[in-house]
């Protein structure tokens, strides 16, 4: 095999230096190298000028550094007009009409060309390395195959394997935020093993699922969350219709397309990476000290006394009991002071290790990986720990038969004693009082001193919450190749996925309740099977055709068990079989199909002219014998104006083009029996006995089906200088229909709602992607990346004769949340104020001169009256906020010296709500079971009550907290926060050691790093995390009950050390 590496590189140092080392270290084995994402043929044709009368043939293959088949490489014979082009999987094959020495030249945009003798050529892999002008990936992976970007036609962007490779990253999600234009990527808890939430342009759903749809190496799947982040050789995220509309019915929230690696012909290769380190909690809240909750509390009790009517000169003794100060509460030295958030948070160690071994011969190639993360929770007593195994092969059966399996095997195990949402361990981390003891207990409550809290150590100690996942995937195809620039291909997938779910709560942590205990298995099965052929005939130099047709089946099977039960005599036997009192026994099966056909059409002209058409026709089980089949089509085209005549001459630019698009796409994230009547049982009354049968739960619709959007885009591509500035622009307008309601119904039908396919919403934005490389000299280089996005979600129609619906609060019975036509889908719906209630509005008799709630005073939040009718009720409801950012942005950085290498990411986002529940528990001006914010030692004090500050404390008014005495209306606009940040998501240094010093070693590479992750958020939002949703709710009634913190786990700041070795 031969090496060769071209001069300058343009790719994260790290590859490149292992490419470089691979190159001079293994010289003598006869292998070129050079590297890139998977490419595309991008309907080229495969041969233009071969003689039939060739005497010499020479076969070899292409790839780039990480073993992908590079299609599209033109190669040639130099000197003469001979070429061919290599096909999908990198093989090509050239004759020559001379015995005389021949050169080959192999070349391709984004590469360096690179000549070697053909007789060296034959029978070896040639691993292209890229040109100065590759900054990205110059081709995508798209549904059922790839194109070249300079080709695309519709709104796909892309991350390379080093973004999930360089850094110490637990989880694949933490690869994508703040890097993707149009993708929003939440971390919405701090948990060890808890994946992001992300939404791809904005929400199309009111009631179903707006997650996108993941495909990993060519299967659908509904998460990524076992994928080892080391595996990945490129995601690509299909964001538009043209691009999604391939995947039918469950592409209309969009599609990451992920390719995991696979080995390459050589010599064979070992990579150990490993990482190290710890964490600590991103951000503690501003709590009262045991000082300030002392007086707090006076004040509080010495108000509330007096407002009563109570003398303040008689003895605290003589007072009802609870107007009286607790034990030591004029004495706060003689207690305890503890912050339970020190006490709770830990700095949490964190390792990870993988190992890769790879290669390969004409026969086939071979990948081989393994991983192992444990990582500690920065809240006592959680963590995660994950394993995974990959095994990625594939085999040549002569010239036409390549077949190939992959092979993914995961396990994961989590500790996770309640730590989200309300009565969670983090929020008793906060509420619990400075003043109590870490150990204190009774026999009567156990660790919950008060009915309102549980001491939250002890709890995690004590409590078992722990789920353990495996899952299996099996992946295997077969392609033939039957004529020149056919290819047929079979794809079988399997998965077997299993979940178990174990918690036991002891007495002594269940504030003063019997132990309970409760316990669930998850099964889930896939099968799916795919046949494709792709041909792309030889249509000579003006005109290049793919053509691809395809058919497709998917069954999913679920099988729930569930247990619970209380009553335990003892917490020593925690097993369900021991509790007294059985609360729970369900068993829930489902199941569903669907099948499929599909085609694509690619065409250019000129090189200039693009046009890809495609259509899916999609039957479902989950929809009415009505509407069982749907078809998706999609167009989009193209214009590459740099490649006509009068702008041959601007040297200065690489592409100039124009794009556009419009497709249909689906979501059938719903139920899989929804559009049947389902039967329950119910007692009856009958002659004066209780007598159990069967009813029906629902009214069946036959007609009910997906939710369809419709996706229109617009976008530019402006590439500059050789690639060194590169510029994608997109302007979209997607709007949604056959929305999924409950619509209602006469009560004569015995039911009040009937599910069917009514409403619209709307998003339409724009993006931008900015890519430059700023300095590129022998010895430095800078590269930037920047992105941009915006999103406006709005509500076109709900069912016929609404157009509202108003949510209630997880929590408890408040309405707090809106779904309103013409506003974004899960407004806050509430209360809004306007300041406190200061004495001008009331008379000299106390009367209320404004319209209040019953019971308020001076200081209290003053309500608006917005129907002026002079009462203060749920009437007075508004929207006062929603979830929605106003846009979304990152900024990523690398630089390069020499050996060392330094880089940053960060993300931001700008506007958008929080509806921090949890505040309110705290900021309720109650105090009596609770700790509080620090302000609201500054809430106002009326004049009446100013005596009661307690000597020695700052309890001055902050001009914004309302009084703690009286009452402040529950859902009001002074829970809505903005959430608004900006996160430096990750800054890292690191060193390549020179190969001078490895070559003595036989080491191909080694990279050392430091690095740190989420090290700041910049933010005004009060609470934890300014991402946070922890309220409870699946993913679909996250739509309409968005943004809403209880108080959740906070972020985790990751320090690492960490260690790359190529062998």
């Amino acid at each position: 095999m031969v090496k060769r590496m071209g001069k300058k590189v343009l790719i994260p140092i790290m590859i490149c230096w292992i490419s470089c080392t691979w190159l001079t270290g293994h010289a003598q084995q006869g292998t070129l190298k050079q590297r890139t994402a998977p490419q595309d043929t991008s309907a080229r044709p495969r041969d233009t000028t071969l003689s039939d009368s060739a005497q010499k043939v020479v076969k070899g293959k292409v790839t780039n550094e990480n073993g992908t088949a590079l299609a599209g490489v033109t190669i040639g014979i130099k000197g003469s007009e001979t070429q061919t082009q290599s096909d999908d999987q990198g093989a090509f094959e050239i004759r020559s009409s001379t015995d005389s020495a021949v050169v080959l030249t192999f070349s391709m945009l984004g590469f360096e060309p690179f000549e070697i003798p053909m007789s060296v050529a034959n029978g070896q892999t040639i691993v292209l390395m890229p040109s100065e002008a590759k900054t990205l990936e110059e081709v995508v992976v798209i549904g059922y195959g790839t194109v070249q970007r300079q080709n695309l036609t519709g709104a796909v962007s892309s991350l390379e394997g080093d973004a999930f490779q360089n850094n110490a990253i637990t989880n694949t999600e933490d690869g994508i935020a703040g890097k993707i234009a149009g993708v929003r990527v939440s971390q919405r808890t701090g948990g060890p093993g808890k994946a992001a939430n992300i939404k791809i342009r904005g929400l199309n759903s009111i009631t179903a699922s707006s997650n996108p749809l993941y495909v990993i190496d060519g299967i659908p799947q509904d998460h990524m969350r076992n994928v080892n982040p080391r595996d990945i050789a490129s995601m690509e995220v299909l964001k538009d219709a043209s691009a999604s509309a391939i995947y039918g019915a469950r592409g209309g929230n969009g599609v990451v397309v992920i390719t995991t690696k696979s080995g390459a012909s050589g010599a064979t290769q070992v990579d150990f990476s490993s990482y190290a380190g710890f964490q600590e909690a991103d951000r503690f809240l501003p709590m009262m000290d045991t000082r300030e909750y002392t007086a707090y509390i006076r004040y509080l009790r010495d108000s509330r006394f007096q407002q009563t009517g109570g003398d303040l000169s008689l003895p605290i003794s003589s007072r009802p009991a609870e107007y009286q100060y607790p034990e030591g509460y004029t004495n706060p030295a003689s207690l305890p002071d503890n912050n339970w958030q020190d006490i709770v948070y830990q700095r949490a160690p964190m390792q990870n290790y993988a190992l890769t071994v790879s290669g390969g011969g004409d026969v086939g190639t071979f990948l081989l990986s393994g991983s192992y993360l444990n990582q500690d929770g920065v809240m006592q007593y959680t963590g995660f720990e994950r394993y995974n195994l990959r095994a990625n092969t594939n085999f040549n059966i002569g010239d036409k038969i390549k077949v190939g399996t992959n092979v993914a095997a995961s396990f994961n195990r989590m500790d996770d004693p309640e730590t989200d949402g309300k009565e969670s361990n983090a929020h008793y981390a906060l509420a619990m009082p400075p003043v109590v003891g870490i150990e204190q207990n009774t026999e009567a409550t156990g660790y919950s001193p008060a009915q309102t809290y549980i001491n939250p150590l002890a709890r995690l100690r004590e409590m078992t919450a722990r789920a353990k996942a495996s899952e299996l995937q099996i992946n295997s195809f077969a392609e033939y190749l039957p004529i020149e620039g056919m290819t047929l291909r079979s794809q079988i997938g399997y998965i077997s996925a299993h979940a178990a779910y174990n918690e036991f709560t002891p007495a002594n942590v269940n504030r003063g309740a019997q132990a309970n205990g409760y316990a669930s298995s998850t099964d889930n099965y896939s099968f799916s099977i795919q046949n494709t052929a792709t041909y792309r005939p030889n249509l000579g130099e003006n005109h290049a055709l793919e053509l691809l047709l395809g058919q497709s089946y998917e069954n999913i099977r679920q099988e729930i068990l569930a247990a619970a039960g209380d009553g335990y005599p003892n917490d020593l036997l925690p097993t369900l079989n021991n509790a007294n009192n059985p609360t729970l026994a369900s068993t829930t099966i489902g199941e569903s199909a669907v099948t499929s056909f599909f085609g694509r059409a690619h065409y250019q002209f000129l090189d200039k002219y693009l046009l890809s058409i495609s259509a899916r026709y999609d039957g479902s089980s989950r929809f009415g014998a009505n509407n069982k089949w749907g078809l998706f089509p999609a167009v989009s085209a193209g214009w590459k104006i740099n490649g006509e005549p009068f702008l041959q001459d601007a040297e200065w630019l690489t592409l100039l083009k124009i794009r556009a698009s419009i497709g249909k796409a689906g979501n059938d994230r719903i139920g899989n029996y929804e559009h049947i009547s389902l039967l329950g049982f119910q007692d009856y009354n009958l002659n004066g006995k209780l007598v159990n049968g069967l009813v029906p739960s629902n009214i069946a619709n036959q007609n009910l089906s997906w939710e369809t959007t419709v996706s229109r885009d617009i976008g530019l591509d402006f590439w500059l200088f050789d690639n060194r500035i590169r510029l994608t622009a997109d302007v979209y307008f997607n709007k949604t229909t056959d929305l999924l309601l409950n619509v209602p119904v006469t009560r004569v039908s015995g039911f009040s709602t009937i599910r069917r396919n009514v409403g619209e919403v709307e998003n339409k934005g724009f993006e931008l992607e900015l890519t430059t490389q700023n300095i590129k000299t022998e010895n430095f280089t800078w590269e930037t990346s920047a992105n941009f996005s915006r999103n406006n979600n709005s509500v076109l129609a709900l069912a016929p004769g609404i157009d509202q619906l108003i949510m209630l609060s997880t929590l408890n019975d408040f309405n707090a949340y809106a779904t309103i036509v013409g506003q974004p889908i899960g407004s806050f719906y509430m209360y809004k104020t306007d300041g406190v209630l200061l004495p001008e509005d009331f008379d000299a008799d106390g009367n209320a001169l404004v319209p209040i709630v019953n019971g308020q005073l001076e200081g209290n939040l003053k309500i608006v009256d917005l129907n002026n009718d002079g009462q203060i009720n749920e009437q007075d409801h508004t929207i006062v906020g929603n979830a929605q950012p106003d846009f979304l942005w990152g900024l990523s950085s690398r630089l390069t010296y020499q050996g060392f290498d330094f880089s940053f990411d960060i993300q931001g986002q700008q506007g958008g709500d929080l509806f921090y529940l949890g505040r309110r528990g705290f900021n309720n001006g109650l105090g009596e079971g609770t700790n509080q914010y620090r302000d609201w030692l500054h809430a106002y004090k009326p004049a009446a009550y100013a005596a009661n500050i307690p000597d020695g404390i700052d309890m001055g008014w902050d001009g914004k907290t309302p009084s703690v005495v009286g009452v402040n209306p529950p859902y009001n606009d002074t829970w809505i926060y903005d959430a608004t940040f900006v996160r430096i998501r990750n800054i890292t240094l690191g060193y390549n050691f020179a190969q001078t010093f490895l070559k003595r070693w036989n080491v191909r590479a080694v990279r050392l790093f430091v690095m740190a992750d989420n090290l700041h958020t910049f933010t005004d939002y009060p609470g934890a995390n300014p991402e946070a949703n922890n309220a409870g709710g699946s993913d679909a009634g996250e739509n309409t009950r968005p943004g809403t913190d209880y108080g959740g786990y906070p972020l985790s700041k990751r320090f690492t050390f960490g260690i790359n070795a190529s062998f």
